[in-house]
């Protein structure tokens, strides 16, 4: 798995991501993702707490369903984009791991 991105290390920008999707941003496979929702970046770790797995796609999509759950393509657990916490699925009570970002002139920073 990639090492997590430093503080100030920057991801891309938001306008690369159309809103209420997201994709790897950093590390590939095993690094980092983000979701827009509107103005705002969510980041997290690129794996299932259940299954293990990255919960990107080989390509480095990301399945958000209605802009407000990650979707786990292996078992179908899902989670907030906002908060990382288990919706439904197999992973209850588990939580993505955040990558803490902010959004400054258009640029998603890892804080």
């Amino acid at each position: 798995m990639s090492a997590a991105p430093a503080p100030g290390t920057v991801l891309g920008r938001l306008d690369a991501l159309e809103d209420g999707k997201g994709k790897v941003m950093h590390g590939g496979p095993g690094g980092t993702f983000v979701v827009r929702s509107g103005d705002e970046a969510f980041a997290w770790r690129n794996l299932c707490p259940h299954a293990g797995m990255p919960l990107a796609m080989p390509d480095g999509r990301v399945l958000v369903h209605q802009g407000q759950n990650i979707v786990c393509p292996v078992h179908g657990a899902s989670f907030d984009v906002r908060s990382g916490a288990c919706t439904g699925g197999p992973a209850a009570g588990d939580e993505l791991t955040a990558v803490p970002v902010d959004v400054v002139n258009g640029e998603i920073i890892v804080r």
